[in-house]
């Protein structure tokens, strides 16, 4: 770690890197913290851009984590880490105040948790909670578009942008709360697929009319979302229309899938996955750039006669899952969602690596550009 000499005084003062690795975070986080102005900088370099924290920053970093672990927003940590010792012993008896008249509320939601499971097995919760009844909203079938993160979820005016991928751009209610790409809803929740745990997070809405527009504002859980605290974060989306679509209509981005097959025996065999980028150019053998065990494909196979395997990571059971596809010269083809993903090897040093486009719901959904899976190969080729 290296110090520099910046900030008040000419005092030392540590790059955001080093910093965010001596508190146990990342660089993202201490951005948004800025510039929410909780935790802000002591120091920025105008030529760089970079960010530079003093050493006594770290204690002002462990007691926002700790107002954060009590549950006060944002706003109200800003207050307390500027009060003076009186002021804190206020907003604390008035925080466990709060908290104590919830106790009714947390103990329903106990029970209900505590419904899903028998004798302490977890259900396939993403089944269980399609299975559960459902109430309608009719007001909020339609499109919403993204507005951005509310620092005060009260005031859509402390709307700041997100970065790009962060969370969805567009949501589609569908009427009946039927699926589109990886959630569904029911009034007040929007439940989203978590890769991550095997199941669906619910994720409460609520709306609220303004200048003749409407807003719902939903509170995302930040556990699935690497770069943000470990809690919920408030984001803002507006009604587009009230158009009750059908599932047709909102995945409007498919491939042409019925290509002649074209031997190519220079990628035949298994391959091993070891990283997944957005650019094909981001990647090199010395860089992980997605930790392992984020990666949900660990092999692809390519048989004889155009035939193609993916293996998907182990789910909660231990048990991997295979879907088969086909393929073309430079083409994986799947001609149930489809998709036609680009595949090129490339060299490095001695070493071929194979690239394979990922066509999910974000390309048949979104429109996003396609990321990378990348994969060395296993054995000789068959």
């Amino acid at each position: 770690m290296e110090c520099y000499n910046g900030g008040k005084g000419g005092g030392k003062v540590i790059k955001i890197g080093d910093f965010a690795k001596i508190c146990n975070t990342s660089a993202r986080t201490l951005r948004y913290y800025d510039d929410a102005g909780v935790l802000k900088a002591d120091f920025v370099d105008e030529a760089s851009g970079y960010r530079f924290y003093s050493p006594n920053a770290v204690e002002k970093y462990k007691k926002l984590v700790f107002y954060k672990e009590l549950g006060f927003s944002l706003q109200e940590i800003k207050k307390l880490l500027a009060a003076t010792e009186e002021e804190e012993k206020k907003m604390l008896k008035k925080k466990k105040e709060t908290l104590l008249s919830s106790v009714e509320e947390i103990q329903g939601q106990v029970q209900t948790i505590d419904g899903m499971f028998v004798e302490n097995e977890p259900k396939e919760n993403l089944f269980e909670l399609l299975n559960l009844p459902f109430t309608d909203d009719p007001e909020v079938v339609g499109k919403w578009e993204l507005c951005g993160l509310l620092r005060d979820e009260e005031d859509i005016e402390s709307v700041v942008e997100l970065p790009p991928r962060t969370i969805f751009q567009e949501l589609i209610f569908l009427p009946g709360g039927a699926p589109v790409w990886t959630y569904f809803w029911t009034k007040g929740v929007l439940y989203t697929a978590s890769g991550r745990y095997s199941s669906s997070v619910p994720n409460p809405y609520k709306t609220m009319r303004k200048n003749g527009e409407h807003y719902m504002v939903i509170q995302f859980s930040a556990e699935d979302r690497p770069g943000y605290p470990n809690d919920v974060f408030p984001v803002l989306y507006r009604q587009v229309d009230t158009i009750a679509y059908s599932e047709e209509q909102v995945r409007p981005y498919v491939d042409k899938v019925d290509y002649p097959f074209i031997e190519d025996p220079q990628v035949s065999g298994v391959w091993h996955v070891v990283d997944f980028v957005h650019d094909s150019e981001d990647f090199h053998p010395s860089r992980q750039q997605t930790p392992k065990k984020y990666l949900a494909t660990v092999e692809i196979t390519f048989l004889p006669r155009g035939m193609c395997v993916k293996t998907f990571r182990a789910d909660a059971g231990g048990k991997k899952t295979n879907r088969i596809l086909h393929y073309t010269k430079g083409l994986v083809l799947n001609r149930t969602a489809l998709t036609a993903e680009k595949y090129v090897i490339q060299v490095f040093g001695e070493k071929e690596y194979l690239f394979v486009q990922h066509k999910s719901g974000d390309y048949s959904y979104g429109g996003y550009e396609p990321c990378w899976y990348v994969f060395e190969r296993k054995g000789k080729p068959v």
